[in-house]
């Protein structure tokens, strides 16, 4: 599925933002579970290493103990002499009755001669390395006895050895009492040593067990008919392969770098000088120029020697066994690995004599000889991968050595016990070398081709993948993936772009070749004769019969995938899975809080607005030239601006914190440096694919109109309030209805009142007159109980009072894209049958969701998951929401969203929370005061806290807020707003601030005075 290979990556998606969120869900559930299963597990793992620690040291301890009965047995230490002769005289009179002790020592294959000078038989061809009771010692205490027969051979052979140095029958009689007396000692102890070993391999198998690969069947030997087949092409092929889009990819493909003459003198003409790839700069460290651009030689000075950075142009392509038989270089066929997990069993088991630099190079061959025998459908045989590395040993001018051999015997000793803990898997079907000469450093493999598209047709399939796999029930299986990023080089002119090359169904034998750790090739994105290609080289010398692998450096957002993509490299440096995550909590924990949700609807809208300067530095930073920037419309060009104003924000801010988080040294600079350059290129990486997407369906839309735009007040006060007798208003259908329902008449007759007045203002004075209603409203619902949910409705009034900014969505015209053709799911071990064809469906939200959602890819219809974002964010919950009792209430965060502000806020000031909140509406208008705080910067960071000023009895205090931020946001004066509230002084008390009065407005005053007066003398 899709995952990401740039420079190698890759990347998974998702289909819709249900399956996100299920998956996030279950993600968390994994994670809480494994913090848990960690905090315990840190614990337990102490005990058991600490048992592990007691266990082994007492099994080896108890071992040592037959050292020990032996030397009790014998007095004059015969077992630790070299030469016996000194002792010929002390054994001279030791007479005994001797037995035929001595063909327990020797196997049963050996023929006997009598030695005329010792009177003894003596084996012929007898050879032993083991001489004294010390060697044996020794092997003792480097472990390199793990079962009973192992100790017992090479006690006979050590006793054997002796034996065949003995002068005379009396120092073989005393030989012979010293094995009779100490014999039946020796085996209680064997015996119990064979109980306490079995506990020890017990333990060694328990240890990282998370990086096993689980399978009920094993081993899993994959069927002729289950490897992929591939038609074989000979260059890239254009997915959709129709017009436009085929001249669009060619000239993706096209470069006008052109390389300069080279010198006959030039390192291009050997390979061995050419230098090597440096993976920082994503460079070659060569002395020819061409080589250090990335650019393949057209000509050189004076001289007709066969360039060798001309391999793609040229051809010079490795041969493949299919085509060329016995005179090829490589060979397509099944290749095998070990997880970490038997990595590190095979490290413990390993003779302790043996450092660890000796048993890593050990692994190394151990992995070479897994895939070297005849016989690869045995390939999962650890056993015979050690014969084999045991019988080449004893060949001469061998790359295996007696130390190779005693390790691999060691193995094959531990298997007898426990053979659970040396599985080794299959890969599928890989690229092994059968050049018997090897394939030297910077040779080109071959070029990575592929079927390629364009980002925006790349993420349709991964879209239609899953929801074929969705439709089959395969969603929680990690398929197969060949994709790789080609990128542009930088330095182009016309700037950085992407394009997806996808060899599954088309392509050549690079698809064949596996992951690894430490990896022998890699692909190195070319330009040959003006077009970029994905040469694949060796990055140094491959050995016959090695496997050639290169790392996919592939990412998923899923810890789910995460986990199912254990690594069977077996390397030192294995990172245990081949997938890393990109979506870490640390790795995304500053875009979560300097870009979050309502942050990022705040750009866009902006951007919209054309409220944004373009920086076109930024853009000549990143390399964003014309090659992205063509057919973008200014409000996008705006967006992005911002966009790379964040990622460098962000690049700053990680930089600082990986600093202060590790202890610095020049390792810990360069590598924080390398993680926060890899972060920065995800980033532009996502924005570029996210760009591709936007531009494309504004093309198939036929609309440059930007995703949002601003509400007029006009159309806001329709919205407001009941126009043209329509039942679609927020105050006259959805607030009275409700009061209605509940009896509330003074409120009722205050909206009706409002209603009546309002035409008699302009309207912006309109507006504010709506807002001091919402206020109102607000306070009088606490004035008193209701049995419906009163508190959330006050709340939200309030809310809308200080809420100036309304926007809407721009409706663009949907459609359908071009059908994906019929896919044949068997090749990546999905579905084995054709599914049907179809287009994926855009909808006019898709623009909007797709740019908030810039950074992942992961969600196949960023329009649906924007719509769960927006509840409590951009949007407020609908009035019918509060028609509920407060038996109802919710009093835990158990159905709390996690996005939705309103809850929150909600808990906060009451401390209870909604069960539902009905965020279906027919309005087209979005807008709350949570946008209002990021978007109206001018307002200051304190203006949410200000505006929800909590005071149940006086209303004074929230009105205050309201004159403050009314003058700040519109600069309306305070005498207007004063007279608005005159509609509200007959019907509700509310005790207004004190005001400057003039002289005119004073007489009035007194002037009704004395006319009250006069009344009450009347009457």
């Amino acid at each position: 599925m899709s995952l990401k290979r740039a420079k190698g990556n890759k990347t998974k998606q998702s289909s819709s933002a249900e399956e996100e969120k299920k998956s996030d869900s279950i993600s968390k559930q994994i994670k809480k579970q494994r913090k848990k299963n960690n905090n315990v597990g840190i614990i337990e793992n102490k005990k058991k290493a600490k048992m592990q620690e007691f266990q082994r040291e007492d099994a080896w301890k108890h071992l040592e103990t037959i050292a020990d009965l032996l030397v009790q047995s014998d007095p004059y230490n015969i077992l630790n002499n070299e030469e016996l002769s000194t002792l010929i005289q002390i054994l001279e009179n030791y007479e005994r009755d001797p037995k035929e002790y001595y063909k327990e020592w020797f196997d049963e294959e050996y023929e006997y001669q009598f030695d005329e000078t010792t009177q003894l038989k003596k084996p012929i061809n007898f050879r032993s390395n083991l001489y004294n009771l010390n060697q044996f010692r020794k092997r003792v205490q480097y472990r390199y006895y793990w079962d009973i027969q192992a100790i017992i051979k090479d006690l006979h052979k050590l006793f054997g050895n002796i034996y065949m140095r003995c002068k005379n029958q009396q120092s073989y009689y005393y030989l012979s009492k010293v094995w009779e007396d100490a014999k039946p000692k020796i085996r209680s102890v064997i015996q119990k040593f064979s109980e306490q070993i079995k506990e020890e391999v017990h333990n060694i198998l328990q240890l990282k067990t998370e990086y096993k690969i689980s399978s009920k069947i094993w081993p899993v030997i994959p069927e002729k008919k289950e490897i992929r087949t591939y038609i074989e092409i000979q260059d890239y092929e254009p997915n959709p392969n129709e017009e436009p889009h085929i001249s669009q990819i060619k000239e993706k493909l096209s470069s006008k770098k052109v390389p300069i003459k080279c010198k006959n003198d030039c390192v291009c003409f050997d390979l061995n000088r050419m230098g090597t790839f440096n993976y920082s700069e994503i460079t070659w460290d060569s002395e020819c120029p061409n080589r250090r651009n990335r650019i393949e030689c057209k000509e050189h000075e004076g001289t007709d020697k066969t360039c060798l950075n001309m391999q793609i142009q040229l051809k010079q392509y490795l041969t493949n066994r299919i085509n060329f038989g016995d005179n090829a270089d490589v060979e397509e066929t099944l290749c095998w690995g070990i997880d970490v997990y038997t990595r590190n069993v095979i490290m413990n088991i390993l003779p302790l004599d043996y450092d660890e630099q000796q048993k890593n190079l050990f692994i190394e061959k151990l992995i070479l000889a897994i895939n070297r025998p005849n016989d690869k459908q045995r390939g999962y045989d650890m056993g015979l991968a050690c014969d084999y590395i045991i019988k080449e040993s004893r060949m001469i001018s061998s790359y295996y050595n007696k130390d190779d051999r005693k390790m691999a015997k060691q193995i094959k000793r531990v298997i007898k016990l426990d053979g659970g803990g040396f599985r080794i898997h299959t890969k599928g079907c890989g690229l092994v070398c059968v050049n018997k000469f090897g394939i030297k450093t910077n040779s080109l493999i071959i070029p990575y081709l592929g079927e390629i598209y364009q980002p925006w047709r790349w993420y349709e399939k991964q879209d239609f993948i899953k929801k074929q796999m969705k439709e089959f029930n395969k969603k929680d299986i990690l398929p197969d993936f060949y994709n790789i990023m080609l990128d542009k080089h930088p330095d182009e002119d016309d700037g950085m772009d992407i394009l997806f090359v996808d060899p599954i169904n088309k392509g050549n034998f690079s698809s064949r070749l596996s992951h690894s750790c430490n990896p022998n090739c890699g692909t190195v994105t070319t330009v040959s004769n003006g077009t970029y290609v994905i040469g694949m080289y060796a990055m140094r010398n491959i050995q016959y019969g090695e496997e050639l692998t290169f790392d996919y450096c592939s990412f998923t957002e899923s810890k789910q995938e995460q986990l199912q993509a254990l690594c069977l490299c077996g390397s030192l440096n294995c990172r245990k899975y081949y997938l890393e995550l990109s979506n870490q909590r640390e790795y995304n924990a500053i875009l979560d809080r300097n870009h979050c949700f309502i942050k990022r609807n705040a750009i866009l809208f902006n951007a919209c607005l054309d409220n944004i300067k373009i920086d076109e530095s930024l853009f000549n930073k990143h390399k964003i030239r014309s090659s992205l920037l063509t057919a973008c419309p200014f409000w996008l060009k705006s967006w992005i601006s911002q966009l790379l104003k964040f990622i460098d924000e962000e690049y700053l801010i990680y930089k600082t914190e990986l600093d202060t988080k590790f202890v610095l040294n020049e390792e810990t600079q360069n590598w924080n440096l390398f993680t926060v350059q890899q972060h920065s290129e995800e980033r532009i990486q996502n924005l570029i694919f996210t760009l591709d997407k936007i531009k494309f369906f504004l093309k198939q839309s036929d609309s440059v109109e930007p995703p949002l735009s601003k509400i007029s007040n006009e159309d806001l006060i329709m919205n407001f309030w009941r126009i043209n007798n329509s039942n679609d208003s927020l105050l006259q259908n959805d607030v009275y209805q409700l009061f209605q329902k509940f009896g509330l008449k003074k409120l009722m007759e205050l909206i009706t009142h409002i209603s009546e007045k309002r035409h008699l203002y302009e309207i912006q004075e309109q507006l504010i007159l709506t807002r001091l209603l919402f206020l109102v409203l607000s306070h009088l619902l606490l004035q008193q109980k209701h049995s419906f949910q009163y508190e959330g409705l006050s709340l939200m009034l309030q809310m809308m009072a200080f809420t100036y900014t309304y926007f809407k969505a721009t409706e663009y015209k949907g459609f359908q894209s071009f059908p994906m053709e019929d896919l044949e799911w068997g090749k990546v071990g999905l579905i084995k049958k054709k599914c049907k064809v179809e287009g994926k469906i855009y909808s006019s939200l898709f623009v909007w969701g797709q740019l908030v959602g810039w950074y992942k890819q992961t969600v196949a219809t960023p329009q649906i998951s924007l719509s769960v974002d927006r509840r409590g964010t951009l949007l407020y919950p609908q009035i019918c929401s509060f028609d509920i009792s407060g038996e109802k209430q919710v009093s835990s965060l158990q159905d709390k969203c996690k996005t939705d502000y309103f809850q929150k806020q909600l808990e906060k000031r009451f401390n209870i929370i909604v069960g539902e909140l009905n965020y279906k509406t027919n309005q087209k208008y979005f807008g709350t005061i949570f946008f209002e705080q990021i978007y109206s910067k001018e307002l200051g960071s304190e203006f949410l806290d200000r505006a929800l000023i909590y005071d149940k009895k006086d209303f004074n205090i929230k009105f205050k807020q309201f004159l403050k931020y009314e003058k700040i946001k519109f600069n309306h004066s305070s005498d207007k707003i004063y007279k608005l509230m005159d509609n509200f002084k007959n019907l509700i008390q509310v005790q207004l601030p004190k005001q400057k009065l003039n002289k005119k407005q004073m007489e009035e005053i007194k002037s009704e005075e004395r006319h009250k007066e006069d009344q009450k003398e009347n009457a």
